[in-house]
């Protein structure tokens, strides 16, 4: 699940969690995941997201040891979030759909993550441990026609496709589309290819 709106934000639009203030923790993750959008990790202070969550840095170390640690659980609870989409998708393509959704909610924790992928093995080794949990999951739709291995193989590429869609959409690069138009797209690609 997202991380609620920063308290700023909240208090802007009268939001609350019904019995008051939602917690000063969810706060500063949802903080971190909109600074990460707009400015990557590298350009996201600690001051920036403390100021978007309208608190100091200490409440943030209060919570985090670090900017790292804070984007190391928001990671987590993207992967979490998208296993269970897709743990939850009952074709391929409403698991293509579910990947886009999830990854558009989560578009700080993907600017972030490709900022600090190439220096951070740590980070790389956890990303590769998402991928193939999430390729098992897409690869069981994809079996039937294909052996096991190829249908492994086909969902990695799909994840690494929907992957960098997702990212370049996070980062501007390209338009945002209609996620069923996307999924379906693709769909269509992996049953007849891209020439048909």
């Amino acid at each position: 699940m997202v991380p609620e709106k920063p308290r700023s934000e909240r208090a802007r639009a009268g939001v609350t969690d019904g019995a008051g203030t939602l917690p000063t923790r969810q706060v500063l993750l949802s903080a971190g995941l909109a600074t990460f959008a707009r400015a990557g990790y590298d350009g996201a202070r600690v001051t920036d997201i403390a100021a978007e969550a309208g608190m100091t840095t200490g409440a943030l170390y209060g919570h985090f040891d670090s900017k790292a640690a804070l984007f190391e659980e928001l990671f987590q609870l993207y992967g979490n979030e998208i296993t269970r989409a897709l743990d939850a998708g009952t074709s391929l393509e409403a698991q293509l759909v579910q990947w886009i959704e999830v990854s558009r909610e989560y578009r700080g924790v993907l600017r972030a993550s490709a900022g600090i992928l190439p220096r951070r093995p740590d980070h790389a080794a956890a990303r590769r441990r998402l991928r193939e949990a999430c390729a098992g999951l897409i690869a069981w739709h994809l079996r039937g026609p294909l052996t096991q291995r190829d249908a492994r193989l086909v969902a990695r590429m799909l994840i690494d496709v929907l992957d960098q869609y997702t990212l370049m959409e996070s980062m501007d690069r390209t338009e945002r589309r209609d996620a069923v138009d996307v999924a379906a797209a693709l769909h269509g690609m992996v049953l007849e290819g891209v020439y048909a």
